[in-house]
């Protein structure tokens, strides 16, 4: 009897540290504060305690835990606020913030993590706002999350970057709130299956409004052009920026959309 039992307590042992070792809160790193933030998920990739963090000036910080239970390494390429809007979204480092396989990542906890911040965010504390996250191989995830003061356990929540005239030195700036109903056209001029699809799908998180995707006829076009309409040069612009390439074209007679986007062999695969 008395070796039975310690072979059932042994099964026990054995399935709790299974329990413990599965599911995204047991990768090996050390989450960041657990308070009443947000959760959810979407393929492999799990956002949990999701709050934006806010002092007395008009900026803010994304605080959440990313984690990622899949052998592929991910990558956060995209975050957009809105009601209401920032002026601006800065990543630091620059570039995309990478989540590693079977690895999290602790977002804007302190300094020395990875930071999405808000500038000129007007949003009060105890209110909330729709977030949307853009994950490269997992996709679009959308919350709702509470604004809270980067207090308590939140203290060393704090925006890295101050103004968006430092984003070019210390992060990755992307316009936010300005190219809210803004109509485009997305046109693929390469021979990259579904890249027009892509590249709409992340102009659409920016509140633009996708009128069609299609294929160009020029299926080698070497350079990006976004034609224009009138008084849209400042958006052209800024999708410009976004995508990081593109050649200006004003036409004053359309009127299909604000803007047409055809995409060229220069265009990146993801918009970063």
């Amino acid at each position: 009897m008395r070796v039975y039992k310690s072979l059932i307590s042994a099964i026990a042992v054995i399935f709790f540290m299974t329990g413990c070792g599965s599911g995204p809160n047991a990768l090996t790193n050390t989450q960041g504060p657990v308070g009443s933030g947000a959760n959810s998920s979407i393929g492999e990739i799990y956002v949990q305690n999701v709050v934006i963090a806010k002092g007395t000036e008009n900026t803010a910080t994304v605080v959440a835990t990313i984690s990622n239970s899949g052998l592929i390494e991910d990558q956060l390429v995209d975050v957009v606020v809105e009601n209401p809007a920032p002026k601006s979204v800065v990543f630091s480092p620059a570039g995309n913030i990478s989540i590693p396989a079977r690895g999290l990542i602790n977002l804007g906890i302190n300094t020395q993590s990875p930071h999405v911040d808000l500038i000129e965010f007007s949003s009060r504390q105890s209110s909330f706002v729709k977030i949307t996250f853009v994950f490269k191989n997992a996709g679009i995830l959308d919350q709702s999350v509470l604004v809270v003061p980067n207090t308590g356990i939140y203290a060393g929540a704090s925006p890295v970057t101050s103004a968006p005239a430092s984003a070019a030195v210390e992060g990755r700036e992307i316009i936010a709130g300005s190219l809210n109903g803004i109509s485009v056209t997305v046109l693929n001029g390469t021979r990259r299956a579904g890249f027009a699809r892509s590249i709409a799908d992340t102009l659409q998180v920016q509140n633009m409004k996708i009128i069609a995707v299609a294929d160009a006829p020029n299926k080698d076009t070497a350079l990006t052009e976004i034609v224009y309409g009138t008084d849209m040069r400042a958006k052209a612009e800024s999708v410009a920026k976004i995508l990081g390439v593109g050649v200006l074209v004003e036409d004053q007679t359309l009127t299909s959309s604000n803007l047409i986007v055809t995409l060229g062999n220069d265009a990146p695969f993801s918009i970063s």
